[in-house]
C-alpha cells in the first residue's frame, strides 16, 4: 500500500511538473495534457481529474488522510480531499500582466516621490525668503547742565526737575524685535515685542463712576506688545487698479498715519521726538487703507496717503470709549516723485477723536471736561528731499490735544502726581497753586494748541557725516496772553554713519519757556476755572515760569 502510495505521489509530482514546463511550445503542450479538457482517466489507482477554469489556473485533487497524513489518488473511507493548483500557461500570462502592471504602478509612485522632494526641498530653501527677523536698538548718554519740569526728549527718558543740575544718564529708549512673515505675495504678517520700564506704583486705579481694577505694575523692565498687524498687499493689485498696484490694507496694532511717516521724512527720530508724537502716542489698534498713487509711464509716485479708524485709547492703554478715533494723511508730490520723499511735498494730517474715558463718565455734565472732551489735531507740512539734504517746515494746530500730562511728561511737579511735595507749607501752597493753574489753563476742555516747525538734514558729500535740526515753538493753549507754558525747543546736532546698521549722533538739545518771569494774577487765572487750593491767600500764583532746560547727548541706533 506504501509503495503504491508513494508510486501515486510520484506521478502526482511529475504531472505537476509536465503542467509547469506547459507552455513552450504547441507540441509540448500537448504531450503535457493530452487529454480532453477537464481532466485526465488513468487506470484504477490512476490520478484523479484535473479541473480548470476558461484562462484561469487548473487544480488536480487529491486525497488524504488526516490521521496518518498520507496521500491516496482516489477517495475512501476518513480520506479528505486535497486541491493542488496546477499552473497554466493562461495563468502564467495573468501573473506576468499582474507583475508589470505593478511595476508600472511602482514606477509611477517613485515618480510621484521625486516630484514631492523637491517641492519639499524648494520650501524650505525659500522659507528664509518667507521669513524675516530684524531688530532696533536706541540708546544714549544724556548730560543735563540745567534740569527743570518739561516735556520727554526721546521716549521713556526722565530726567528729574529743577535744583538737579548736572544729573546724566544712560538710556535705552528702543529695543525691538521685528518678525514679518510672508506666506504669499499677498500677505504680510508683523510683530514686534517691546521692551520698556514700567515705572510707577502698584496701586489699583479706579475703572467707570462705580467700579475699579486692580494693578499688577512691579516696576520691571517689561514685555508689551508694539506692532501686531496682517498687511493684504494686493486688494488693488488684483482689481486691476494699475495707479494703487502698491497700495494696502492694514488690520491690527499699527503705526497711526503721521508719525512714523514723519519720523522717516526727518531721518533721525532716534535723536528726538516729533512734535505731535509728544501728544500722541506712534501706534493704535485699528484698520487702515494706505499706499502710494502713481501715474505715467515713469510710474512716479504723485499722492502717499493713510486714512484708518482707531481705538481712542493708544497700544498701552487699556480702551473704554464706545467712540472710535479717524486719522488721516494724505501727500501731493505735484512734480511726482521716483521714491517716497522725492521732490516737493504737501502734506495735511487730521485727527479727531475723544478722551479716553468710559461713557458714563463722558457723558457727567461739567464745567472742564478736561481730557474727556472732543480731541482735534492738525499738521500742515511743506517738505523738500534731495539726494543730499531734506528740509520741512510744519504747521501744528489742536483742540485739546495737550494736558499737563504731555507738558511734564519728563518729569513734573509733585502735587500733579498726586504727592506731597518735601518743602516749607508755604512751598507746597505755591506748588499746589502751580499746578492747579496748570490744569486750568490746559485741561479745561477749550484749549487750542498752535506750534512752528523747521526741521532737516544735510549730509556732507563724499563723507559719513550728516548735519542735522529740529526747531519748533508750542503753545499749548492761544487763548492765554503771555501763557507761562509756552515753550520753545531746539535740537542741533551731527551723526556719523559707521556702517549701514550703525549710526551715531552728538547733539545739543534744550527746552526754553521764553516769556519773562512772572506772576500770574489769581482774578485772570479765575477766567478760566482756576480755583485756589485751601489755604492759599496770594492775589498772584508766584514765579510761574519754570528754568529751561538744556542737555547734551551722544545717541546710538542700530538696526538689522
Amino acid at each position: 500500500m506504501k509503495l503504491q502510495t508513494g508510486l501515486t505521489v510520484a506521478i502526482a509530482g511529475l504531472a505537476l511538473c509536465l503542467a509547469a514546463l506547459g507552455g513552450t511550445s504547441g507540441d509540448a503542450r500537448a504531450q503535457a495534457y493530452p487529454y480532453s479538457s477537464g481532466g485526465m482517466s488513468v487506470s484504477s489507482g490512476g490520478l484523479s481529474p484535473i479541473s480548470a477554469s476558461s484562462g484561469g489556473a487548473a487544480a488536480m485533487t487529491l486525497w488524504t488522510d488526516p490521521a496518518t497524513g498520507e496521500v491516496f489518488t482516489r477517495p475512501g473511507p476518513g480520506r479528505s480531499p486535497l486541491n493542488l493548483p496546477i499552473a497554466t500557461p493562461q495563468s502564467q500570462q495573468q501573473l506576468m500582466q499582474k507583475l508589470q502592471q505593478q511595476e508600472q504602478k511602482t514606477a509611477e509612485l517613485e515618480q510621484q516621490v521625486k516630484t514631492i522632494e523637491p517641492a519639499w526641498e524648494d520650501y524650505l530653501g525659500s522659507f528664509k525668503n518667507k521669513v524675516s527677523i530684524g531688530g532696533q536698538f536706541w540708546g544714549d548718554w544724556a548730560m543735563y547742565t540745567h534740569t527743570s519740569w518739561a516735556p520727554q526728549l526721546l521716549t521713556q527718558i526722565n530726567p528729574p526737575g529743577p535744583g538737579n543740575n548736572l544729573y546724566n544718564s544712560f538710556d535705552i529708549s528702543r529695543a525691538y524685535i521685528n518678525i514679518f512673515f510672508n506666506p504669499t505675495s499677498d500677505w504680510t504678517m508683523r510683530i514686534t515685542p517691546n521692551i520698556y520700564r514700567t515705572t510707577g506704583t502698584t496701586a489699583n486705579q479706579s475703572y467707570g463712576r462705580s467700579g475699579g481694577i486692580g494693578s499688577d505694575l512691579q516696576g520691571d523692565l517689561g514685555y508689551r506688545l508694539k506692532y501686531g498687524y496682517v498687511q493684504w498687499n494686493t486688494p488693488f493689485k488684483n482689481l486691476d487698479i494699475a495707479p494703487l498696484k502698491n497700495d494696502v490694507i492694514v488690520l491690527g496694532q499699527q503705526p497711526q498715519p503721521l508719525t512714523a511717516w514723519e519720523e522717516d521724512l526727518y531721518g533721525f527720530r532716534y535723536v528726538n521726538l516729533t512734535t505731535w508724537n509728544m501728544s500722541i502716542s506712534s501706534t493704535f489698534p485699528g484698520i487702515s487703507i494706505q499706499g502710494p498713487i502713481t501715474f505715467g509711464s515713469d510710474n512716479l509716485q504723485y499722492i502717499d496717503y493713510n486714512i484708518g479708524v482707531f481705538d481712542n485709547a493708544s497700544f498701552h492703554a487699556l480702551e473704554q470709549t464706545n467712540t472710535k478715533e479717524v486719522m488721516g494723511r494724505i501727500s501731493v508730490y505735484p512734480f511726482g516723485a521716483r521714491w517716497r520723499f522725492d521732490g516737493l511735498g504737501l502734506t495735511t494730517f487730521y485727527d479727531y477723536g475723544y478722551g479716553n474715558v468710559t461713557p458714563d463718565i463722558a457723558n457727567i455734565p461739567t464745567v472742564l471736561k478736561g481730557p474727556n472732551a472732543n480731541i482735534q489735531r492738525l499738521a500742515e507740512l511743506v517738505h523738500y528731499t534731495a539726494d543730499n539734504w531734506q528740509i520741512a517746515f510744519e504747521y501744528d494746530w489742536g483742540r485739546n490735544a495737550w494736558t499737563p500730562g504731555n507738558q511734564y511728561s519728563g518729569s513734573g511737579p509733585a502735587e500733579l502726581f498726586g504727592f506731597t511735595p518735601n518743602l516749607p507749607p508755604a512751598a507746597i501752597l505755591n506748588q499746589q497753586a502751580f499746578v492747579n493753574l496748570a490744569n486750568a489753563l490746559m485741561n479745561n476742555g477749550r484749549t487750542t494748541q498752535q506750534a512752528f516747525n523747521l526741521f532737516g538734514h544735510y549730509h556732507i558729500p563724499d563723507t559719513k557725516f550728516t548735519l542735522f535740526g529740529w526747531i519748533n515753538q508750542f503753545n499749548p493753549n492761544t487763548s492765554v496772553k503771555n501763557n507761562p507754558f509756552d515753550w520753545q525747543r531746539y535740537v542741533v546736532g551731527i551723526s556719523y554713519q559707521y556702517n549701514e546698521y550703525l549710526r551715531f549722533a552728538l547733539d545739543e538739545q534744550a527746552i526754553l519757556y521764553y516769556q519773562n518771569q512772572y506772576n500770574f494774577p489769581v482774578s485772570y487765572a479765575e477766567q478760566f476755572n482756576y480755583e485756589s487750593p485751601k489755604g492759599f491767600k496770594g492775589k498772584t500764583i508766584p514765579n510761574v515760569v519754570l528754568p529751561d532746560m538744556h542737555t547734551t547727548m551722544i545717541n546710538i541706533e542700530y538696526m538689522f
